[in-house]
């Protein structure tokens, strides 16, 4: 019987230990696989931060790329109306100085050849007076004796209606001459004003584009 219990006992002891050996170890795997499945968890919740993160940082970089492209559009606009503008107003200003020039040009001719007519003129009437005296002169020759009272008078009528003609066609060349260079004057005066008001308009366009851009 104290065999039997002596048997009884060490059974139970192996038991004990078996049973806390088996507990140990089951504990272990538990705490195992709790720890596999926290370490799971935690690194499917860093890789979920870490894409959300990305995802932001993405989002920040397109949004700034986005700024800066939009940045660079704006300048590159701007620079545009403005090299715009620039070659409006200097296609106008070229008009103008071609325009101008074309103007003095005309006036140009038109003084020369006003110069020349009047030259003409005072060359004939040179010429007619000259003549008119040879021919006094002439008449003077022959008739010296007879009619020298007659032409003599003849003579001063005739000078006197020479100047008189000089003067008058001098005076009527001079007016003509006169209401010409005003009539260029105020067609290039009002080339000028058209020119000017195509500018301006221009301008005001170009501005009221700038504006509406900006």
């Amino acid at each position: 019987r104290l065999e039997e219990q002596k048997h009884e006992a060490a059974a139970v002891t192996v038991q004990r230990h078996w049973r806390r050996a088996k507990i140990r170890a089951d504990h272990k795997s538990m705490c195992d696989g709790a720890i596999m499945i926290q370490r799971t968890v935690r690194m499917f919740v860093q890789s979920k931060r870490f894409a959300l993160r990305v995802h932001s940082v993405v989002k920040i970089q397109s949004v700034f790329r986005g700024a800066l492209c939009r940045k660079e559009a704006e300048r590159r606009a701007v620079s545009a109306i403005v090299l715009q503008r620039t070659w409006r107003m200097h296609s106008h200003h070229m008009m103008y100085i071609s325009t101008k020039e074309s103007a003095l040009k005309a006036q140009a001719l038109f003084r020369a050849y006003a110069c020349v007519r009047q030259y003409h003129a005072m060359r004939e009437g040179v010429i007619c007076i000259q003549r008119l005296y040879r021919s006094h002169v002439e008449k003077q020759r022959h008739h010296a004796k007879r009619d020298s009272a007659a032409i003599v008078m003849q003579c001063a009528i005739r000078g006197y209606i020479a100047r008189e003609r000089f003067v008058e066609t001098m005076k009527l060349i001079a007016c003509i001459t006169f209401h010409l260079i005003r009539l260029e004057e105020q067609k290039h005066e009002a080339a000028a004003v058209t020119v000017q008001r195509h500018w301006r308009r221009a301008k005001i366009r170009a501005d009221h584009k700038s504006m509406c851009d900006g």
